[in-house]
């Protein structure tokens, strides 16, 4: 597949992915040529599953009196018992986190409740759609002077983080202001074509639109993971052609799909009644994204990301509606809402930014303890009368204590590292860390990066014998000012961690260190760390003056 993210470290990439292949293969033969045991890994026989639900009335307004006695949830049918049961608000939203001098991390910088992430497609659909969803954009954002805390991102053949979580609307339009998106050679302004009320034909897409689409979607969910709670996803895109849930089938078949119409009116259409996107060579190109798919669909539920699809493009013909039962299942399936057959998008921005801003937040131990990979269906019911209950609708049930990945699995890993660590890819948090940047430690022209990890958010394998072992690297890429990569190092390790020291472990960091030399001048890192085990990564940039 092709891809437009051109700023990848493949050396760093090769070189981890050589490590990681090394380390899975079999032990060597012991010196008299019998083989040498590979010490037995205790396995974990269950994981938690987090559920949050929003609740709404007749009239839309959120339920804040349930108990855990109102709700029952169920996976694949059978009940399961509740472990943790909690009311989210919206609340005081945590100051940023303060760093002394040269020191960076990719911890959280805002914890909250509930977050809201916008996204601009500038990829998918038509040059009109898009910019009259830029407009719109600026046209809420300039009504309302504070909102909850939200992000902005923009999407054109990357991904691009436009501004981090704030409040201050003014920041938000400054930085979306600055997204330029790109026009058809044809088109003379923006204001020429913005007109939602254009007749659409059948969504089109290209194959390394959906790839790139496709990767910058899992980037983000890697870039949300680190913070606590529920994420509402705004994605302003006309359509997208790929279904992220390809084994999620629960609509019946007497189900509708809701259109919102300016003024609050409403059209109802069967579902059955559309044409469904095929996983057929027709409709997809060669290529099958179905391993990517099902990556992507992983991140954003164990991220607790909810799909909010709002389709720019208006009032249009009925073919569109192939494209908008892809977005209707992605919101269905995290819990989010699709706004669609709407003209006044500021009202479907709103909606959706105080939409799952009140939740409830379920947890589970699941009964079923058979971790074959397999989709398994989510189902929250209650017995209250007259309430309704929005929630992600499963999960895959991979095994929470795997071993070393397969070959694979780990070029993934690999392909994963080497993304988050391109110069301009948003931080991931599923790995946290801070590290310290000391210029000069030994000479002039050498760099020192201690890396202190968070070994909570590391996997540890635990030996019948009670040590625990992880498989870390830490990377540096070094940049120039002009986003040339001038220096890449890498730093793979394997810590065994004795019984005694491990509950002190837990309670200190993980360490990783990476030397390198650099000439004179200023330079962006990008700083990062993988569990090798756990298949996660985390990410950071810094800057540096080498005198």
């Amino acid at each position: 597949m092709k891809s437009s993210y051109r700023r990848v470290p493949l050396t760093v990439a090769a070189l981890f992915l050589a490590s990681v292949l090394t380390y899975g293969r079999p032990p060597a033969p012991q010196k008299d040529g019998s083989p040498r045991q590979s010490p037995r890994t205790l396995k974990a026989s269950t994981r938690l599953v987090i559920v949050d639900v929003v609740a709404t009335d007749r009239r839309g307004a959120a339920v804040a009196d349930l108990t855990a006695d109102d709700l029952t949830i169920l996976e694949d049918g059978v009940a399961q018992k509740v472990s943790g049961f909690s009311l989210q608000r919206p609340g005081d939203v945590a100051a940023p986190l303060s760093l002394p001098p040269n020191v960076f991390s990719n911890l959280p910088q805002v914890r909250a409740t509930s977050l809201n992430v916008i996204l601009l497609d500038g990829l998918n659909g038509e040059f009109a759609s898009r910019a009259y969803a830029y407009d719109q954009l600026l046209k809420y954002l300039n009504e309302h002077p504070t909102i909850p805390p939200t992000a902005v991102y923009g999407l054109e053949t990357k991904l691009k983080l436009l501004h981090g979580f704030t409040t201050d609307t003014n920041e938000l339009m400054q930085a979306v202001r600055d997204f330029r998106q790109r026009a058809p050679r044809n088109v003379e302004s923006v204001y020429a074509t913005a007109s939602p009320f254009t007749q659409k034909g059948d969504f089109q897409a290209n194959e390394v639109n959906i790839t790139n689409t496709l990767v910058a979607l899992d980037l983000l969910a890697q870039s949300l993971s680190g913070y606590a709670g529920r994420k509402n996803l705004i994605w302003l895109s006309e359509a997208f052609p790929e279904n992220l849930f390809p084994d999620f089938s629960p609509i019946p078949g007497n189900a509708t799909l809701f259109l919102a119409h300016s003024r609050d009116a409403t059209q109802a259409m069967n579902i059955t009644e559309l044409p469904l996107m095929q996983n057929s060579d027709q409709n997809r190109g060669i290529n099958d994204y179905s391993v990517l798919l099902r990556k992507v669909s992983e991140e954003l539920t164990s991220a607790q990301v909810a799909v909010y699809p709002i389709d720019p493009a208006g009032v249009g013909k009925i073919s569109r509606m192939e494209g908008l039962r892809t977005m209707e299942t992605m919101a269905t399936a995290t819990g989010g809402k699709i706004y669609a057959n709407q003209n006044d998008l500021v009202t479907s921005i709103g909606g959706s930014l105080e939409d799952g801003s009140t939740y409830y937040t379920l947890t589970y131990y699941p009964d079923n303890k058979n971790w074959d990979g397999k989709f398994r269906q989510i189902a929250v019911k209650t017995s209250r009368e007259g309430v309704t209950l929005r929630h992600r609708t499963g999960y895959y049930a991979s095994d929470p204590s795997a071993e070393a990945p397969e070959a694979a699995d780990i070029k993934k890993l690999s392909a994963d590292f080497a993304r988050a660590l391109s110069w301009d890819a948003p931080n991931a948090t599923a790995v946290l860390f801070r590290a310290t940047v000391v210029p000069g430690a030994t000479q002039k022209d050498k760099l020192l990066v201690n890396f202190a990890i968070d070994p909570r958010t590391l996997k540890f394998d635990e030996t019948p014998d009670g040590v625990q072992h992880a498989r870390v690297s830490c990377a540096l890429l070094a940049y120039s000012a002009k986003g040339s990569m001038v220096r890449e190092e890498l730093n793979n390790m394997t810590a065994k961690v004795q019984p005694e020291q491990f509950p002190k472990l837990m309670n200190a960091t993980f360490p990783c260190q990476i030397t390198t030399q650099l000439n004179s001048g200023k330079y962006t890192l990008r700083l990062g760390v993988t569990d090798r085990a756990g298949r996660r990564v985390g990410t950071t940039t810094a800057t540096v003056v080498i005198p």
